[in-house]
């Protein structure tokens, strides 16, 4: 790779800080392969020159999003996925891949014979999906697509329909990724009919939490900066109202989690809502949290509940009752589930 870039744009060898500096030029341009390819050139040609370091990586990282390299560190997701992908995947299977990032569903289905074709809206994304697939001796099996899955034409990306499709585009509200849409229109266009869908499955488990901080996330405090009041700004900011998967000495989960938002994604993938029933098992309650439950089939499901283990990528939202409840054990709190477009909506009834 190193040595074809550096051919198609001589000069330069031996000038890794030149390369640094004409990736960034490559990148306003919309040449994202090229800038790439450029920026790794440079970071093999100077590994100890900090300066490079920052001006490529600054560069190529700035639409990426940095949930990557917390989801490829997943174990639990990653073997869910793999046993998934192994149990279902047979020899000269067609396989479309939605969302590659890394590569690493891809590269799992072609190692179980499958001929892959994926998708990567991000295009230095793809550029590194292709240099990865290449490096692990499968360009022969995967073709990267750098377009949204909506943009996929048989004949054109695809050779025909698929017979399996695998995707990851979940994120910590499940819905906000825009998977149901992208899974309709796969299924109605790309897929031959009845073709299996890992995972299959996926809904919500929610539960009550006492959260001591959590009033003070909902306030941004900008009714006083340097005495002007700048509380306009507030509805155009989000709280990070998250919990960590690692424990929180001022949270404390308030009942036992209850399913919600069970979508077949195989199947009619409605969400209708639903309204659910939490028992609290006493005391303060500041809002509701809930984390993905996945179902692979065959008993292979993947959950992050909170505190459970640190190294899960999702995070766990938690929403904020209007006002903090006290609750004695055994009281119901009732709750409204709902998706609008893609945004999931839970309120205390």
């Amino acid at each position: 790779m190193s040595d074809d870039i550096l051919t198609r744009y001589p000069g330069l060898a031996g000038r890794p800080q030149a390369m640094a500096l004409l990736c960034r030029v490559l990148v306003a341009r919309g040449q994202h392969a090229d800038a790439y390819a450029l920026g790794r050139a440079a970071l093999a040609a100077a590994p100890a020159d900090t300066a490079v370091r920052d001006l490529v990586r600054g560069c190529l990282t700035k639409d990426v999003p940095q949930f990557h390299l917390r989801m490829l560190r997943d174990g639990a997701r990653n073997a869910c996925y793999a046993a998934a992908i192994a149990r279902l995947v047979t020899p000269g299977m067609r396989v479309l891949d939605i969302g590659t990032g890394a590569g690493l569903l891809a590269l799992l289905a072609a190692r179980a014979g499958a001929e892959v074709v994926t998708c990567e809206a991000n295009p230095v994304i793809a550029a590194a999906a292709r240099e990865i697939v290449a490096a692990n001796g499968l360009a022969d099996r995967i073709t990267v697509v750098a377009k949204r899955s909506t943009e996929l034409q048989i004949g054109v990306d695809l050779p025909a329909r698929c017979d399996l499709l695998v995707s990851e585009i979940f994120g910590d509200d499940l819905v906000e990724e825009g998977v149901l849409p992208s899974l309709r229109d796969a299924r109605a266009r790309l897929l031959v009919p009845g073709a299996p869908v890992v995972p299959p499955r996926a809904g919500l488990r929610c539960a009550l939490v006492m959260h001591e901080r959590l009033d003070r996330l909902d306030r941004p405090g900008l009714d006083d900066v340097l005495g002007f009041d700048l509380s306009a700004f507030a509805v155009l900011t989000r709280p990070d109202r998250h919990l960590s998967p690692r424990a929180q000495p001022h949270v404390a989960l308030r009942s036992d989690p209850v399913s919600a938002l069970a979508i077949d994604f195989e199947g009619a993938m409605d969400v209708p809502a639903e309204r659910i029933a939490l028992t609290s098992t006493g005391g303060r309650v500041d809002g509701i949290a809930h984390w993905l439950r996945i179902d692979f089939g065959d008993g292979v499901v993947y959950e992050s509940p909170p505190f459970a283990h640190a190294d899960a990528h999702w995070l766990i939202p938690v929403h904020a009752l209007a006002a903090p409840r006290e609750t004695v054990a055994g009281e119901e709190v009732l709750a409204d589930v709902r998706v609008l477009g893609d945004t999931l909506i839970i309120s205390a009834a």
